[in-house]
């Protein structure tokens, strides 16, 4: 139901729908007195859970005022979580987080979901139906120590839902047990030995690998000069 406050005379008229009819005889004719409002029925009837839009035309003697008319009909709601953090994970290490996702909308929805490095999301697109839930899991793989921010988006063609997504990346708690070594004096043609422990004091697997350089950018660095 609208209410029209006009000050003259208004005629008011809708075109021929299915859907939606004025209560009243089309194209009539009212006078809505100053500071008044005179009511105008619309009776809705759908066949299906589905959107509906139409047009109400209310015309003066000095102007013509279209009343957009819409339905909303059955719509997927994915509840994804604001903001998802990842914090005090290894550099190099793959750390996952899983959330339990339910569309409580009264539609299936058809997702897909994406976002950036160093962050990952696994089922990357799929069907979930209205009331039923799934697991999504977000990894998150640091290439480089600090902080790290990113967006998880989930697409259902009708809306985007985004998630906040950060991470704190620091180095794993491993090393030598020494950091200076001496090898005893050897005669020529003769060979000597000495240990070097590698200790890891983090509660992840440590890969490690020896290098000349301390860091990659260096070693590219020496690469190129040779070049």
């Amino acid at each position: 139901m609208f209410f029209l406050q006009f000050r003259r005379v208004v005629k008011v008229s809708m075109e021929s729908s299915p859907y939606f009819q004025l209560t009243c005889s089309n194209n009539a004719y009212r006078v809505v007195l100053p500071g008044a409002s005179a009511p105008v029925r619309i009776r809705f009837t759908p066949d299906e859970n589905k959107d509906y839009s139409h047009e109400l035309v209310c015309i003066t003697p000095s102007e013509r005022i279209v009343v957009p008319i819409r339905a909303i009909g059955a719509r997927a709601i994915l509840d994804f979580p604001e903001q998802l953090d990842f914090s005090g994970c290894p550099v190099k290490c793959s750390t996952q987080k899983t959330l339990l996702v339910r569309n409580v909308g009264n539609r299936a929805a058809r997702y897909q979901l994406s976002t950036q490095s160093p962050f990952s999301v696994v089922p990357a697109i799929g069907t979930l139906g209205a009331g039923d839930s799934m697991q999504v899991t977000v990894g998150f793989h640091p290439l480089t120590t600090g902080d790290h921010s990113g967006s998880l988006c989930c697409s259902t063609g009708e809306e985007s839902i985004h998630t906040e997504l950060h991470g704190e990346a620091g180095a794993v708690r491993a090393g030598l047990s020494t950091n200076f070594v001496e090898v005893e004096k050897t005669f020529i043609t003769m060979s000597n030995h000495t240990t070097v422990f590698i200790e890891n004091r983090s509660n992840v697997t440590a890969h490690f690998q020896w290098k000349t350089f301390p860091t990659e950018e260096e070693e590219n660095k020496e690469k190129r000069r040779l070049v």
